[in-house]
């Protein structure tokens, strides 16, 4: 067989397979769209900003914003599941509270200050989650695999796990312990310059350790 043949029989990349380059410079174009989305978000409202202004900040065509998202409320999607991953660290921490190696307060300081640097995402969580019935949702199925995620280390969350009427009682808990953490960031998000933070912080980490130490 000569090399010419060699060369026509040689297998070429298949068809709908993206380079390594190709994948980078998508997930290179996804990330600048959700960054313009959060750097508008420091001086402007959601409901003011449009695609055309994503756009403008981002640098990315139209064609390639609808190649990633179906619409804004695509892009908060994203935002959240970005700001869920790296809220996981922080809560892994909590397994130091439970077991007396962190005070609470220190977690519920650094939690405050997480959710100040996040900025409007938190707002906009609590919104989004109030109109769309699938969000809402994904938020509750998040937040069981938080449970889920920390229960190795932290018993109260262990005893959430099961069936039994004890377990479904702690999870009731742990669901609520969750959506008073959503909630505050909200707050903290919308009044950043309370004058009391310190006091609100100081009843976050009572509600830490009553959770953490409580009934379960």
């Amino acid at each position: 067989m000569d090399r010419a043949g060699d060369r026509a029989r040689r297998p070429g990349p298949r068809s709908g397979v993206r380079s390594i380059r190709q994948e980078a410079q998508v997930a290179s174009s996804r990330r600048e769209i959700v960054d313009a989305l959060r750097d508008l978000l420091r001086s402007r409202r959601f409901d003011d900003l449009s695609v055309e202004d994503i756009l403008a900040v981002s640098g990315v065509s139209r064609a390639t914003f609808y190649r990633h998202f179906k619409s804004r409320r695509d892009v908060v999607v994203s935002m959240y599941e970005a700001t869920m991953e790296r809220a996981i660290p922080h809560f892994r921490l909590l397994a130091r509270v439970a077991a007396g190696r962190l005070p609470a307060l220190r977690w519920a300081r650094g939690a405050v200050e997480f959710y100040r640097a996040e900025g409007q995402i938190s707002v906009l969580i609590h919104g989004l989650a109030a109109t769309d019935e699938a969000f809402h949702e994904k938020l509750r199925q998040d937040r069981q695999m938080l449970i889920r995620l920390l229960a190795p280390d932290v018993p109260a969350f262990a005893a959430a796990l099961g069936e039994d009427a004890a377990a479904r009682r702690q999870r009731a808990r742990a669901d609520i312990f969750f959506m008073m953490l959503d909630r505050i960031s909200a707050e903290i998000t919308l009044f950043a310059a309370l004058a009391d933070m310190s006091e609100y912080e100081a009843v976050l980490a009572e509600r830490i350790d009553a959770f953490l130490h409580g009934p379960a």
